[in-house]
């Protein structure tokens, strides 16, 4: 039996691999679903706080100057710097 880790998640519906990826590799206009939040720290616990939590769909709205991904979270936008967006796994969904 395959161990589901954030970087290799069996898609249970067709029985097809599913790679997840680091936020920081989106594209705009992606739809994501979020994975696992890697890491600690004080920006991790405001995301969680904000309801960016494993299980939660959000789309890519812009990339910001510094590498920066602004999403789209519910009815609310997130900016999400370089660093923290690199310890957040998701799986594409569309785009």
């Amino acid at each position: 039996m395959t161990s589901l880790t954030p970087d290799l998640i069996q898609s249970r519906r067709s029985n097809q691999t599913v790679r997840a990826m680091p936020l920081a590799q989106a594209k705009i206009g992606n739809v994501l679903r979020v994975v696992a939040l890697r890491g600690g720290g004080k920006e991790i616990e405001e995301l969680a706080a904000a309801g960016f939590t494993p299980g939660r769909l959000c789309v890519v709205l812009s990339l910001l100057p510094g590498g920066a991904t602004l999403i789209g979270l519910d009815e609310r936008r997130l900016a999400i710097g370089s660093n923290v967006a690199a310890e957040i796994w998701v799986r594409l969904v569309a785009g």
